[in-house]
């Protein structure tokens, strides 16, 4: 037999606390009409405001829809409002859930900090952020203070009060009017003693906009100087050191006092002087004065110039020797010499250094005259060029292409198109992608065919990719030729980005650039201007799965998919430290260090140790403190030396003289890289109202609303970011208002 519906009266009565708090949900398997609903004023010349709202959730989308009854409703002192009389239907079905919620307005809200609960005598000491205003006996509501607890044991929420109720002061920490601290008995835990810790303001991740985390990107960067390095900002020719790798067969034609050809066994260059010492398996026969000459591109160096990395090949186009007749000098046994011309270093501050993210054009002016005469040319891919997929060996055909062995191409992002049997030579697909590893780089010619082709070695496609490779064109002037070389000293070249408002200096290269400490081929030049390719930044974003927040650290992790390839922080220890109280200047020595004008640093807490003449050095004092203001802050790095770097603490009211003393090991962390959050694109609820409301991030009132943050810690699948501490949680104000409901319920089980 069918079970009779059973009704039931059900009474509401509560404070009302500040802010926003939820009064009702329909129960499931429940209907239910609230018949009376009221809120009255038992405050004391106070007149404050109230909304009553029925609020109604979409159960399949979570879209909720707020109906306010009553809004703004002013109750005067000894007085109530009614807020319904008569019937109001609430719902919770299979596509709807109805929930009633009431929002009180009024004076003297103060927000909590801490709350220090005894369980034992369920005494709860409350501090405010600002003087409470209370005196004691005064009636006081709270909400929204969380808390985590060693055992959930019987505890069924960590948001307190719950549900809420009227408490009142006990005692008072210092005056009425200072009073930042209060005591009330809330209740005790009964005899489990469950210790409590307060929490401030834990946040819950609701969902986040698309594309919310972005990185790179195509920010205008504004030059500001060129440094003065000890190698000069833009670094042309040089007495690098040579090391010979190979000479061609037959590379040294015997022009005048023999005949013939030689082939060198080792070969030794001068940079200074220009001379360049060949050495043969036997005497080569000749005299002083006799000349040769040497075959284009034939002798082969690597360069201290980048690091090594690389094989050049010798005379080039252009260079003095090229095409030449060379007298022999210091003929004996089996080496002679020859000069091709000195490499001399010329360095230039420029007064200008333009650069285009879009394009990754470095365009830099310097004084004309700096006599770089071969500019960056360009070829086209034509019909015959090949690729195997299986050795990498891509083969290029382009008519009359005049290039030699040892000299560098670039192939631009998506210039080459192919089909591949892998989908049925279905679809067209070009090379290299951005992802590829040629994209970007400049690449050694290691055959010349004949005077239509010639052969790079790239990377393999792989056991999944090699497939044929049938090539359909190629973009006109998508190759580029490599002219003469500049280097670019290291953080030499300064400049301010709209990624973070220009309000940080940034110095290029970075170690993690791709023309840190090398070479680089310039493009197009002008009687007073070179350009070099230096590198897109190309926007890149990522939507998080997961996003937590830590109120207590001001942390932000966001998981978001592996191989994000973003770098996380360095730790350091320091040997020494400095601190200037009057300006606040804060030298920190870390020998050998690669930090970078622009840097950002954040020092852990208490981790240096420092006594004064204060107190004729008695006592030890530990920072940053909580109290400090750069507690837990990143800190932009000024000035750097090969073992120091200078920061800005904030100046001192104590200007006595600080000693170092000591440090913890690896206090010192390190910026990574940075991203943006957008603006709003992250939403949240929060214990301060009891998670009722959603609330969006960053806001304009916040730190990294609109800028750009450094990366801290990071994990295979997710990165950290520090957004500043939020450390209150809850509000505490006077009790004025109390609400009252009756409600029948009806199951529908």
């Amino acid at each position: 037999m069918a079970v009779a519906p059973v009704n039931k009266f059900l009474s509401i009565a509560v404070p009302v606390t500040p802010g926003e708090q939820k009064l009702y949900e329909v129960p499931t398997g429940t209907s239910a009409i609230l018949l009376y609903a009221q809120v009255s004023n038992v405050g004391i010349n106070t007149y404050p405001t109230v909304s009553f709202i029925h609020r109604r959730e979409a159960r399949s989308t979570g879209i909720t829809r707020d109906i306010r009854v009553i809004k703004d409703i002013e109750v005067p002192p000894n007085d109530a409002a009614v807020l319904v009389d008569g019937r109001l239907v609430l719902e919770k079905t299979a596509t709807t859930l109805d929930r009633l919620y009431i929002q009180g307005t009024q004076l003297g809200i103060g927000t909590i900090t801490d709350v220090q609960y005894s369980p034992y005598s369920g005494i709860a000491t409350v501090t405010t952020m600002n003087a409470h205003g209370f005196n004691v006996n005064d009636q006081v509501a709270m909400v929204g203070i969380a808390f985590t607890c060693s055992s959930n044991a019987g505890i069924t929420t960590t948001i307190f009060p719950d549900p809420p109720q009227s408490s009142t002061i006990d005692t008072i920490v210092d005056s009425v009017g200072t009073s930042r601290t209060f005591t009330s008995v809330i209740g005790g835990t009964g005899g489990q003693f469950v210790d409590h810790f307060y929490n401030a303001s834990p946040h819950s991740f609701v969902k986040a906009v698309n594309n919310s985390t972005i990185t790179g990107g195509d920010y205008t960067h504004t030059y500001k100087s060129g440094l003065s390095t000890s190698v000069g900002a833009v670094v042309m020719g040089g007495n690098y050191t040579h090391k010979f790798v190979s000479a061609a067969p037959s590379c040294i034609q015997i022009q005048s006092g023999g005949s013939g050809t030689l082939t060198p066994v080792y070969v030794d260059y001068d940079g200074a002087n220009g001379n360049l010492k060949l050495s043969f398996a036997s005497n080569p026969g000749l005299s002083n004065g006799a000349t040769v000459s040497i075959a284009n591109t034939s002798i082969f160096f690597q360069c201290a110039m980048d690091n090594y990395a690389t094989n050049h090949a010798y005379p080039r186009i252009g260079d003095p020797a090229q095409g030449q007749n060379l007298t022999v000098a210091g003929a004996a046994g089996t080496h002679f010499t020859v000069n091709v011309g000195a490499s001399v270093t010329t360095a230039h501050t420029p007064s200008a250094a333009v650069y285009t993210p879009s394009t990754g054009e470095l365009v830099l002016t310097i004084p004309a005259g700096y006599n770089l005469n071969r500019s960056q040319t360009t070829k086209t891919a034509q019909a015959g060029t090949t690729y195997d997929a299986q050795t990498g060996i891509l083969t290029v055909t382009s008519a009359s292409h005049g290039l030699a062995v040892g000299q560098k191409v670039r192939f631009d992002d998506e210039s080459l198109t192919f089909t591949c049997t892998k989908d049925g030579g279905v679809g067209q697909h070009k090379y290299p992608r951005a992802t590829d590893p040629e994209s970007k780089k400049w690449v050694g010619i290691t055959t010349i065919t004949n005077a239509n082709n010639f052969t790079v070695n790239i990377t393999s496609a792989g056991a999944d990719g090699n497939y044929p490779h049938t090539f359909v064109s190629g973009v006109s002037g998508g190759i580029k030729v490599a002219a003469d070389s500049i280097k670019i000293g290291n953080n030499s070249l300064v400049y301010t980005c709209a990624m973070d408002n220009n309000t940080t200096s940034h110095s290029y290269p970075r170690t993690t650039d791709p023309y840190y400490d090398t070479s680089i081929s310039i493009g197009a030049t002008t009687t007073t201007t070179i350009s070099a390719f230096v590198g897109k930044t190309p926007t890149k974003y990522f939507n998080p799965s997961d996003v937590f927040y830590d109120s207590n650290t001001g942390d932000l992790k966001l998981t978001i998919p592996a191989g994000y390839n973003l770098r996380g922080q360095t730790l350091h220890s320091i040997t020494g430290a400095s601190y200037t109280p009057t300006t606040g200047q804060l030298d920190l020595t870390i020998t050998g260090h690669s930090f970078v004008v622009g840097d950002k640093i954040r020092i852990q807490e208490r981790s240096l140790t420092f006594t004064c003449d204060k107190d004729l050095r008695r006592t030890s004092h530990l920072y940053p403190r909580q109290t400090d203001p750069w507690y837990n802050k990143w800190l932009i790095v000024t000035v750097i030396n090969a073992n120091t770097i200078r920061v800005n603490v904030g100046a001192s009211s104590n200007t006595s003289t600080h000693y170092y003393q000591t440090s913890l090991a690896n206090c010192i962390a390190k910026q990574g890289a940075s991203i943006r959050l957008a603006n709003d694109g992250f939403t949240f609820t929060c214990a301060m109202d009891g998670n009722s409301t959603k609330h969006s991030y960053p806001r304009s009132t916040d730190p990294y609303y609109n800028t750009s943050v450094g990366i801290g810690t990071t994990t295979t699948d997710s990165i950290t970011v520090h957004v500043g501490k939020s450390p209150s949680g809850g509000m505490v104000g006077p009790l004025q208002m109390e609400f009252i409901a009756s409600i029948l319920e009806n199951s529908t089980g």
